[in-house]
Formats: structure tokens, sequence, C-alpha cells
């Protein structure tokens, strides 16, 4: 069993702001199905592993977005993903 740091890994993202809502509300309505794809997307790249808010702005990208998969270019925000480890090495 492990105990101390390396019980998880953390793994740094780069967030659409839809995701964002969905992280730290549970929810995003703007009157389509955005919130919908993006919950998907989220579930299909991270399963049921937990994703924290950090907030940090880091500006206008071209990147899909780390958190669903999203390809429409906008604004990113760093969200960690965390991955529970077994032996030191990711689960």
């Amino acid at each position: 069993m492990n105990t101390g740091c390396d019980q998880y890994d953390l793994t740094h993202l780069a967030v659409c702001v839809v995701c964002i809502h969905l992280i730290t509300n549970g929810e995003f309505d703007d009157g389509t199905d955005a919130a919908e794809v993006a919950a998907a997307g989220m579930d299909r790249l991270w399963g049921h592993r937990a994703l924290l808010l950090d907030g940090t702005e880091l500006g206008f990208s071209t990147w899909s977005c780390d958190g669903c998969g999203d390809t429409d270019h906008g604004d990113r925000y760093r969200a960690i993903a965390v991955i529970p480890t077994r032996g030191g090495e990711p689960s």
C-alpha cells in the first residue's frame, strides 16, 4: 500500500472554459449541448480520475483542450488530473 507523495501522479492540463465549469460546478448551461459533449470527452479521456482546478490563466490556445479533447480555439486554464498509483506506477 502506498503512503506519502508517491500515492498519486499529478498531470497538469490546459482546459477550456466548459471544463472549468464542469470541474468546479458540475454543470454548464449556455443553451447548447457543450456541457454534454465536454462531459463525454472528459469521461473518455480521464474516466473516474479526479480533475482539480488550479485556475491559472494560460491564455488563448489553438491546441485542443486537455480535459475534454475539444478542438475549438480559446482560452485555457490550468487543471490537474489526480491519478492514483500502485507501487509508484500510475494505475
